[in-house]
């Protein structure tokens, strides 16, 4: 149940550790005042069309990025990000062929050190059709050990200042124990203010917990 009573250590800290990508300008050679008037008028375009492009299309289509966790040459999972709690250095995200429900893998978190959860996700920007609309995150989990609070598809919506508005954390329905694949699915209400969706998958506390095929829709 989205906003439900939950560990507020566990809702602050999602918040915290939010990655953003900022693109930058390459600097140009200084100008005279004169060519300034002339270079000013078509300079001010490009910068609009990047700023465009950046931002979701008109009516788009909302979509998760590699979400069957194809592995870079080094076997990175492009457009995931893993996020730890405090110190970290205690959960692995890896791109498991070996174990994958469908090719090319499956993401796969372990927990090997003493921090209570690890997140992998992906930051989607919010389209204003979308407001007020609800988001459905799907997929198939598996767990292996799994202690505490166990793993969970997660979605949260933040605000243009990162402050959170609305989170899903799976909280009434986590896999434990040791489990084989299952399809599960969180909804969220997008708020009107929302500027950013967060989905992804997390394990609290110990074990290994797989994800495979998941898939983001709106819904209504």
């Amino acid at each position: 149940m989205p906003n439900s009573i939950f560990p507020l250590w566990v809702v602050l800290l999602l918040a915290g550790f939010t990655n953003y990508a900022i693109s930058a300008d390459t600097p140009s050679a200084p100008v005279t005042s004169a060519e300034a008037q002339v270079a000013a008028p078509a300079a001010l375009p490009s910068i609009l069309a990047r700023r465009q492009a950046r931002r979701p299309v008109p009516n788009a289509v909302i979509s998760l990025q590699n979400p069957s966790f194809n592995p870079d040459k080094l076997g990175k999972m492009s457009a995931w990000a893993g996020i730890e709690h405090g110190s970290g250095n205690s959960y692995t995200f890896v791109a498991d062929s070996e174990n994958a429900l469908s090719i090319p893998a499956s993401a796969r978190i372990r927990r090997h050190g003493s921090e209570p959860y690890g997140l992998l996700q992906q930051s989607i920007g919010v389209h204003p059709s979308w407001h007020n609309k609800t988001v459905r995150l799907s997929g198939s989990l598996r767990g292996v050990d799994i202690s505490g609070a166990g793993g969970a598809l997660v979605l949260r919506a933040d605000d243009g200042s990162g402050q959170i508005l609305a989170w899903n954390l799976m909280q009434n329905d986590r896999v434990k124990g040791t489990q084989d694949w299952k399809h599960y699915a969180i909804e969220l209400k997008i708020p009107s203010s929302a500027n950013s969706l967060i989905a992804g998958v997390m394990l609290e506390d110990g074990g290994t917990l797989w994800a495979d095929n998941l898939a983001i829709e709106l819904i209504d």
